[in-house]
């Protein structure tokens, strides 16, 4: 019988890591972040380690995700894993990166020109529509899920990502994330699916255009109750915000899935709002 501790080493298993240098940066539900610079190549890495045992099975599968999501550029690199030969216990190796898109936006808002953001918004889309490619859906996308390196997205944290067929939709146990970002559709049948990651695509291209976090002025448990109960409880749009724009995240958006547009389209659109805005500058 397979364990996860011989699926775990079907891997690249790294060894170079002295354990005693690495340094907490953060912790959620799930796990623990580290840094650490590689002995071996002298670059800063990230460690994402399991909270605790009962987390095993969530640990593999988003190793896996990983595994197959490589080779894109707006998709965070994974470099393989690591074992704690001390307690056993097993990490996720990854890009380091310092910023998130909820901290970028907030630093550098006041310079960024339509350009800049379209072109951002591009990125998360193109990231997303290649985990929708693979058949993989996010689960949990949202600003804090979205780093920046070097001025170019990269998409993080694929936990609570599933993979899907066409006879199939992942059904959850419960609804965890952001409520902000969350498909009000899933509050009701647990259910997500590649129209839930484009509704949460459609709050962070309105957060791109606006600079700020949705209903930063409400609660979580506020946000959970109106995006429950009232299936259109929505931003508004931020000034000047070009028309096209502002049509294309709220049909991402929609309370009506059928509405919400194909990946493929929303490109398309973010592409010919990036290129019209080059020759407007």
């Amino acid at each position: 019988m397979e364990t996860f501790s011989t699926r775990v080493t079907n891997y690249h298993m790294h060894n170079c890591i002295d354990f005693d240098k690495i340094i907490e940066i953060n912790s959620g539900g799930s796990g623990v972040i580290y840094k650490y610079e590689c002995k071996c190549c002298k670059i800063t890495k990230v460690l994402k380690c399991l909270r605790d045992g009962t987390q095993i099975q969530n640990f593999n599968s988003e190793v896996e995700i990983l595994r197959i999501v490589q080779g894109h550029p707006n998709i965070i690199t994974f470099y393989g894993v690591t074992e704690d030969p001390s307690n056993g216990h097993y990490f996720m190796i990854l890009q380091y990166v310092d910023k998130d898109l909820r901290d970028y936006l907030k630093e550098n808002f006041k310079n960024l020109q339509f350009v800049d953001k379209f072109r951002m918004a591009e990125e998360i889309a193109q990231g997303l529509w290649f985990l929708h490619t693979k058949n993989i859906v996010h689960g949990d996308l949202n600003s804090k899920n979205i780093l920046v390196y070097n001025s170019q997205i990269k998409i993080i944290d694929f936990g609570m990502s599933k993979q899907i067929n066409k006879v199939s939709t992942p059904l959850c146990s419960e609804i965890k994330g952001m409520p902000a970002y969350i498909d009000p559709q899933c509050f009701k049948d647990l259910k997500y699916d590649k129209k839930s990651d484009i509704f949460s695509l459609g709050v962070i291209l309105w957060e791109v255009s606006g600079g700020q976090p949705p209903f930063k002025l409400l609660t979580s448990p506020a946000i959970f109750w109106n995006m429950q109960v009232l299936n259109e409880f929505r931003e508004i749009p931020a000034e000047n915000t070009p028309l096209q724009y502002i049509k294309l995240y709220k049909n991402c958006w929609d309370k009506d899935p059928s509405i919400r547009p194909e990946m493929s389209l929303i490109i398309k659109t973010l592409n010919e709002l990036k290129n019209s805005s080059i020759f407007n500058v």
